[in-house]
């Protein structure tokens, strides 16, 4: 397929999951907060040993009803799940043993015996409140915090796979592709509906490809499938972001940047930096975040693609400063232009 195609097959097959999710009464728009990073929000992977599960057939399906019942029942999340995947155990205990709030111990058998499950758009009093009453379970380890970069987030979350987006009172699912989106159905052990837990469910397909979250690791190659696939979601041209620079105009750098934003850039130690400069420092981090909020704007007048990205600056003290650029995608001049800063 030419990246034309395949443009208007992603935004065909969009309209679609947007068509699913009404018949659902589920907004689109509402779920954003938990598949994309949010600079105010706080992610953390919860850590179980599943050798101290009652539940010794599906020992997950335990774990996760400890999460469940430890969440408020208002917030919106996305949660993903799995176990810590070190083959010979060599990394796990070593890499964990300075990153991960205790409750317990990190006396598990084995890695494979760890069960993860990762909760983002948190906040920082909710993950206190949710290891608090975690703690009473006997398979619970403690926590690793993974709302910044770090080698402990990239690998507790590198095999995880998403499990469900919980929104209030109902938890989203993908269901089988050949059963009609018109159904709800479970296909997890986990009994939802025992917690007082509402289903929606749709063909997993459409939950894969845009209901799922990933978080961001820190071993990000310049190029990738994923990345392959945001640029032509957006744009029915696209050539690779190798080859582009990042562009701020006069205006916004002076109007916007040093004034309104001056605050934000001063909080990321970039105050003091030229328009060159910031220009490069933003190219620089690139590919230490995802693409996400990709739009494409098919006005009489004009046409734009664009994205956001979540960038991290480490600080002298404190934890890293991360901002959200939204950058406008013009392939035919390898230009990445600066929209607007958060």
């Amino acid at each position: 397929m030419t990246d034309t195609q395949t443009f208007r097959e992603i935004q065909h097959f969009h309209s679609y999951l947007l068509d699913i999710l009404r018949t659902k009464d589920v907004d689109y728009m509402s779920l954003r907060r938990a598949l994309t990073p949010q600079s105010t929000k706080h992610e953390a992977a919860f850590l179980f040993d599943e050798k101290r599960c009652d539940n010794t057939f599906v020992p997950g399906v335990e774990c996760a009803d400890a999460l469940f019942q430890a969440l408020d029942r208002k917030t919106t999340h996305s949660i993903l799940g799995g176990e810590l995947v070190d083959d010979r155990d060599e990394i796990a205990r070593t890499l964990l043993r300075n990153s991960v709030v205790v409750a317990k111990d990190l006396n598990f058998k084995h890695p494979c015996f760890c069960c993860v499950l990762y909760v983002n758009n948190l906040s920082e009093g909710s993950i206190t409140a949710i290891d608090t009453k975690l703690r009473a379970h006997k398979a619970y380890l403690g926590y690793v915090p993974c709302t910044y970069a770090s080698l402990a987030k990239t690998f507790v979350s590198r095999h995880l796979v998403n499990l469900v987006i919980k929104q209030g009172d109902t938890v989203i699912l993908g269901h089988e592709d050949d059963r009609p989106n018109t159904e709800n159905h479970n296909l997890h052990f986990h009994d939802y509906t025992a917690i007082g837990l509402r289903i929606k469910s749709l063909q997993s397909a459409y939950f894969g490809a845009f209901l799922s979250y990933k978080p961001e690791w820190m071993l990000m190659e310049e190029s990738d499938d994923d990345l392959e696939i945001a640029l032509r979601a957006m744009s029915e041209t696209v050539a690779p972001l190798t080859e582009f620079t990042v562009a701020i105009t006069d205006n916004k750098f002076e109007k916007y940047l040093k004034t309104e934003k001056f605050g934000k850039l001063k909080k990321a130690g970039l105050e003091d930096l030229t328009k060159a400069e910031l220009e490069t420092e933003i190219r620089e981090k690139l590919r230490m975040s995802y693409l996400y909020n990709m739009m494409y704007v098919d006005q009489p007048t004009y046409q734009l693609s664009k994205f956001n990205i979540m960038l991290e600056f480490t600080r002298l003290t404190g934890h890293p400063e991360r901002m959200v650029v939204s950058l406008e995608y013009r392939p035919a001049e390898r230009v990445l232009r600066l929209i607007t800063v958060s």
